[in-house]
């Protein structure tokens, strides 16, 4: 759970959000930023989970 917290931290700080804190709720992980929040699968079965959270973020960067 601890390196998957982490990636996905990574993800959005690549993106350049600036994240404020994360949330855990129940098979997601929530991460607040200044721009917004993105919910991420805590339990990520499909392969493409990095990528598609990927472009979420950058889209959530992209909107401000």
């Amino acid at each position: 759970m601890r390196k998957h917290r982490h990636d996905c931290l990574n993800l959005c700080m690549d993106a350049g959000l600036t994240v404020l804190g994360v949330d855990v709720r129940g098979r997601h992980l929530k991460v607040r930023c200044v721009e917004g929040f993105l919910t991420f699968p805590c339990t990520p079965s499909d392969r493409r989970w990095r990528l598609n959270m990927r472009a979420q973020a950058r889209r959530l960067a992209w909107a401000r």
